[in-house]
């Protein structure tokens, strides 16, 4: 199982060599996920620089299963937060792979040397 945070799907909706390991993985048989605040933050991106991410968006919620930020997954991302140094959101996209028991796919250096994270090739 892998979760894809926003940095990989960036990269796989630029095309970029990164993308390609993520466009790789979306045409597996391999259970995939997108942590929710994954979504405001692509939509956030693309609004920014004046997309639209609708059809983004769609394709994620097609592709992957989207993992919504309940109870546990906040407060395991308040531990990631407080014991790995993590910005918030950070914490809740490790949390919320940590909460299906899959790896992080991403290439954000935040993460790195963190367990269970996949870093990719930029």
């Amino acid at each position: 199982m892998k979760t894809f945070d926003s940095w990989a799907w960036v990269e796989y909706f630029r095309g970029s060599r990164a993308g390609a390991e993520v466009k790789a993985l979306l045409e597996g048989k391999e259970v995939l996920f997108t942590p929710a605040v994954c979504l405001a933050e692509i939509r956030a991106k693309y609004l920014r620089e004046g997309h639209d991410p609708t059809d983004r968006i769609r394709f994620i919620k097609l592709r992957t299963s989207v993992i919504d930020v309940g109870a546990p997954v906040a407060e395991d991302a308040a531990d990631r937060k407080v014991h790995d140094g993590l910005h918030m959101v950070d914490a809740m996209v490790l949390a919320s792979a940590r909460s299906r028991g899959s790896d992080l796919l991403t290439g954000d250096k935040h993460f790195r040397g963190l367990p269970n994270v996949i870093l990719l090739s930029q």
